[in-house]
């Protein structure tokens, strides 16, 4: 047997019409919920802002081989870039290096046959709008190619140098 309350024992409602929302409560919750979402308007804006004195740099090298078309896996996102720069060859990732620089600081990654490249930050963003990466290929620590590149950000560059046995050393760079 389920217990019934009399009307003396029921519980008061807490407002004289029950589900209905009072006008005062109405408008203390638009006003939590506009503070609210303002609030998360701004969060990811401010916690997403780059740094405008560095910036994230990207250094990969590649061997191209005259006569193939293979593509290494972990070069797929680059791949049309790749094949309009050199159609007709194959590409092998050697090494990715990525930091966040500021000017005057440098990433480097080691090649294949005591080369080495290196990406040295000198303007994260120049009065143009670009940013300007200094970039080196090393052969036994003797500079053997050194360019300034200026680009965009969020834009690859890709410097490059040819090799004794017919490849071509490719350098990309870019930087965000």
């Amino acid at each position: 047997m389920t217990p019934t309350m009399s009307t003396s024992q029921r519980r008061p409602a807490l407002s004289p019409n029950p589900g209905r929302v009072s006008r005062a409560s109405r408008n203390l919750a638009i006003v939590l919920l506009g503070s609210f979402l303002a609030l998360i308007a701004v969060l990811p804006l401010t916690a997403q802002e780059p740094d405008p004195l560095s910036r994230q740099v990207t250094l990969f090298g590649v061997i191209a081989t005259p006569g193939g078309n293979e593509v290494d896996p972990k070069l797929v996102k680059v791949q049309t870039q790749l094949r309009k720069l050199l159609p007709g060859h194959s590409f092998r990732l050697l090494d990715v290096q990525g930091k966040r620089l500021n000017a005057g600081e440098k990433v480097a990654c080691n090649l294949e046959d005591g080369f080495t490249a290196a990406a040295r930050l000198v303007e994260p963003l120049d009065e143009n709008g670009k940013v300007q990466i200094r970039c080196f290929v090393l052969q036994k620590e003797a500079v053997v190619l050194e360019t300034l590149v200026t680009t965009p950000p969020n834009q690859l560059f890709f410097c490059e140098k040819t090799l004794t046995n017919g490849s071509r050393l490719l350098i990309g760079v870019g930087a965000r």
